[in-house]
Formats: structure tokens, C-alpha cells, sequence
């Protein structure tokens, strides 16, 4: 089977949905497709890949220069789809315009497609810069998912978005997949870590983060927010930080990647996530792929983290932050390992990228032979 996915690009930058994608991909070819991977916009600082496999192969238009452009993009995934013979396209992301003619060249083509939201459809989502996204559903977008072959959401609340939208066609619920860690390093320092980790962005609730840490703050105790800041927004955490004389509890390295990113892991007894809205929350997955508790919202799919013991699983909002960070700094570091332990444990069971691809690949074949055995994991909406 030969497959073409497309996402608008792997910037290190732009959060989740690239990585996603990158590794999605990687994981069908693993299983036995042949998957190429079209990347509308190359940066200079995309994710670090270098797999080289014959089965799987990156492209995409021309960076830095007029030719990598809208149009350049168009022309380009029309060359790539002229030039092959793909089985199915599957698109990573949603409102991007480039997306949207690429759904509608495969369907000029009879090729079946795949979208994966990668979240857009939750509630806060939509919400968000509202009237715009109401422009593109209008103009284009909701006719890209009527006319998808199948949807894959990462959870079973992403899948409940879905149908709340009014979609009606074949879902297959995938998770996202995590790298296992076989060792991780943890230090004994004295001082004690909490570690937020992903985007600097309003949806992930950093201010309720600063609000929590006003009533529950303890000496020993520091708070790290790392990640990519988007239009500005650390400098107004930072600015509620010294609103209430806590900056000096807080760190902000920065965007980390590599070596930082794992130090930023190994130093930390606890990750938090506080966030409105994940279709899935990939920071979570590897915090717990390293052994370290997690606290997070009930505005991440991530219940597994109370039914498995391996963190707090609260209300969003400053009282669900205070309470999971309340419980965790009750702790002494012996029982924050147990519980991380656990959430080790779940990944290696259930996240790893191995089987996710096995699974993509029974979700691409049954999406090209519908009268088959249905996989457990393909939701069809009742009535169809």
C-alpha cells in the first residue's frame, strides 16, 4: 500500500501536531506501507529525523524562497500526486487552506482520504478566534470532513467532538505514540521540581498554574515553565509571576530540545499540564514514559492517569490545580516514584509507536475495504 501523508510543516515550534504527524507517518511505513510524507512549509528548524528508511520518504516544496509559497505548495503536492500512484492521502491538521485543495485533488483523482483533526474540533478549539474558524467551516473545511473517507481522533473524547460536531463517517480512535525511555536519569538534588513542558499558549492554562502556586507555594519547592512562547504570552505569565511577588520561583529556559529537554525531565518530581483543551497532551505521554507523576485537566483524554494511579486527573481551573498540586508536594519522593512508576509502566503497555502503526495500517486497509472485518477501534455512527 502506498500513502501520502501531508501536514503544513514540523517546525520544533509548532507544537504537537508536526511531531505528530512525523511520527504517525514513520510508524505506518514501519508497519509496511510505503508512506511518503509531504510537508507543505520546510523550515530550518524542523524535528530531528534521520531514519533514511527505504519504505519512507520526506518531501516537500521549496523552503526559503517565492517558489515555497502558496503556489509553490500547490504545485508541488500536484507534481507528487501526478508522479505516484498513492492508495490513500491522509491529512494532518485542520483550517489550512493548503489542506483543504490537497483533499480536493485527491477526490479529482478517486483517492480515498484520511483527516486527522489533532484536536480542532474540541469545544475550547473552536471557541478559539471563533469567527474565523466559523469562515473556513463555512468555506471549506466542513466539506473536507464530509467528504473524508475516515477521521482519526487520539481519544474517545476527541471522538466525542466529533460526533457532537455532526460528523458522521467512520472514526478510528489511534492514539499518539511515545518514545520509550529505558533508563530515564532522575537527580537527587535538594530542591524540588515541578515542570510544565509544551506550548506558552492560553490554552493551556499557565495562569491558573500562577493562581494555584500563590496558595499553595512551599519552600524547596520551584516551578519550571519551558516551551516555545506564541505571540508573546510568556512575557504575561512572567508579568502575573511578579504581579505576585513569585518570580523568584518560577524558571523560563526557553524552547528545549535534545540534551535540555531531557535534563528538564530528569530534574523534575512532578509535570504538570493545566490545560483547557488536548485531543491528546503528547508532553503528558512523555512525562509519564520517564517515570515522573503527572498532573493534568480534565480537559486532556487522560483518565487513564486516576484509573492507573499515575497522577491527578482534575477539574480545569485554578481549585483542580491546587488540589493535584496539593497531593503531589504532600509526597515524599519514595511514593512520587511509585506513582511514577505506574504511569511508566502504561506507556510501555499501551503507547508505543510499534503498535500504533499496526494499527494505522488495519485502520488504511479497512478504510479501502469497508465490507471487511471492522477493527474495534473504528467507530461507525449509529444509523449507518
Amino acid at each position: 500500500m502506498k500513502q501520502l501523508h501531508i501536514v503544513h510543516d514540523i517546525s520544533v515550534r509548532s507544537g504537537g501536531l508536526g511531531l505528530a504527524a512525523l511520527r504517525y507517518a514513520h510508524a505506518v511505513s514501519k508497519a509496511g506501507a510505503r508512506v511518503t510524507l509531504f510537508v507543505a512549509k520546510r523550515t530550518s528548524d524542523e524535528l530531528d529525523f534521520q531514519w533514511g528508511e527505504e519504505q519512507f520518504a520526506v518531501v516537500g516544496s521549496a523552503s526559503h524562497s517565492c517558489a515555497g509559497g502558496f503556489f509553490g505548495q500547490v504545485v508541488a503536492i500536484r507534481k507528487c500526486l501526478n508522479e505516484n500512484e498513492f492508495d490513500i492521502v491522509h491529512l494532518h491538521g485542520t483550517w489550512s487552506p493548503i489542506l483543504a485543495l490537497a483533499a480536493y485533488m485527491a477526490r479529482s483523482r478517486n483517492i480515498p482520504y484520511a483527516v486527522s483533526p489533532h484536536g480542532c474540533l474540541e469545544p475550547w478549539a473552536l471557541g478559539h478566534r471563533k469567527v474565523k474558524k466559523q469562515v473556513a467551516l463555512a468555506v471549506y473545511q466542513w466539506c473536507v470532513f464530509k467528504n473524508a473517507s475516515m477521521l482519526v481522533a487520539t481519544a474517545v473524547q476527541e471522538l466525542g467532538s466529533i460526533r457532537a460536531a455532526g460528523l458522521t463517517g467512520p472514526v478510528a480512535v489511534l492514539p499518539n505514540g511515545v518514545d520509550l525511555v529505558a533508563e530515564p536519569k532522575r537527580r537527587t538534588a535538594s530542591d524540588r521540581k515541578i515542570l510544565f513542558l509544551s506550548r506558552i499558549h492560553p490554552q493551556k492554562g499557565l495562569c491558573d498554574l500562577v493562581l494555584a502556586w500563590v496558595r499553595v507555594r512551599k519552600p524547596g519547592w520551584r516551578v519550571v515553565i519551558a516551551g516555545p512562547s506564541e505571540g508573546g504570552y510568556e512575557d504575561e505569565i512572567k508579568l502575573l509571576t511578579r504581579t505576585h511577588g513569585l518570580e523568584g520561583d518560577f524558571e523560563f529556559p526557553g524552547l528545549v530540545l535534545g540534551e535540555k529537554k531531557e535534563r528538564c525531565f530528569a530534574e523534575a518530581d512532578v509535570f504538570v499540564l493545566p490545560t483547557y483543551s488536548e485531543n491528546f497532551g503528547i508532553a503528558v505521554a512523555e512525562a509519564l514514559a520517564r517515570g515522573i507523576p503527572v498532573i493534568t485537566t480534565k480537559g486532556a483524554p487522560w483518565q487513564e492517569i486516576e484509573t492507573h494511579r499515575c497522577g491527578w486527573w482534575v477539574n480545569p481551573g485554578v481549585d483542580g490545580v491546587v488540589t493535584g498540586l496539593t497531593a503531589a508536594m504532600a509526597m515524599s519522593r519514595e511514593e512520587l516514584a511509585e506513582v511514577g512508576a505506574r504511569g511508566k509502566k502504561l506507556v510501555e503497555e499501551k503507547y508505543s509507536w510499534d503498535q500504533i502503526g499496526r494499527d494505522a495500517l488495519r485502520a488504511s486497509e479497512w478504510m479501502l475495504r469497508p465490507i471487511g472485518f471492522r477493527p474495534q477501534f473504528i467507530d461507525i455512527a449509529q444509523g449507518d
